[in-house]
């Protein structure tokens, strides 16, 4: 059996927790909004409209540089997780927060129409303190090569401190380290400086203590 879907079946086995958005119910009250008017519920017509994410506009970027455009799941505070989101780029990049403790200190991963080649984009980053810094993904192919619905998943083990991100179908990862500096964390959806959908967030992992309350 493959780590990621082992990993995931003892999540399930271990008292771990899911929460699952699809937007249909048009409701914002599950995230932590750094900007609310920069967020809305969109969707796409058709006989049975789909309702998604939408971050419709770019955030400000930190000083020390790193982003700061995120929505955080508002009650999750984890430790191991294994999760699934679909994501659509505008621009060229999306990105997901996870590890978050506050805005000097969390992973992200930035997904890219760009590969990993390029300094700062398309890979695994962190925020310690200062200016985010890549930590995996150097010469990694686009996670994001077109503006069509690309699901992403992000598989993380605290204990040896694993992390591995999927790119559409690809049974391999396509950025993957082992880091220990943030053991739990919130999850967050947005992007550096762009904008970009999201849709058909499920997340299962292990709740722990020390998220500081939203």
């Amino acid at each position: 059996m493959p780590l990621a879907t082992l990993l995931a079946a003892t999540l399930l086995a271990a008292g771990s927790v899911e929460r699952v958005a699809n937007f249909q119910e048009r409701d914002l009250k599950p995230w932590i909004l750094p900007q609310p008017a920069d967020w809305e519920i969109a969707s796409e017509p058709g006989p049975a409209p789909n309702h998604f994410l939408r971050l419709r506009t770019p955030g400000a970027i930190g000083s020390p540089r790193r982003p700061l455009q995120y929505a955080l799941h508002r009650d999750l505070c984890l430790g191991d997780f294994d999760l699934r989101v679909k994501v659509r780029r505008a621009g060229r990049s999306l990105l997901i927060a996870f590890g978050y403790q506050d805005t000097l200190h969390f992973y992200y991963a930035h997904l890219s129409s760009d590969n990993g080649d390029h300094a700062v984009h398309n890979g695994l980053f962190k925020v310690d303190g200062g200016e985010r810094f890549r930590i995996a993904g150097q010469g990694s192919a686009p996670a994001l090569p077109d503006g069509n619905w690309r699901q992403i998943r992000i598989v993380r083990e605290a204990a040896s401190g694993k992390i591995e991100v999927f790119a559409g179908d690809g049974a391999n990862p396509l950025f993957r380290c082992q880091d220990n500096s943030f053991r739990f964390g919130r999850v967050g959806l947005g992007s550096f400086n762009e904008t970009g959908d999201f849709d058909d967030f499920r997340i299962q992992g292990r709740p722990v203590p020390g998220c500081a309350a939203p």
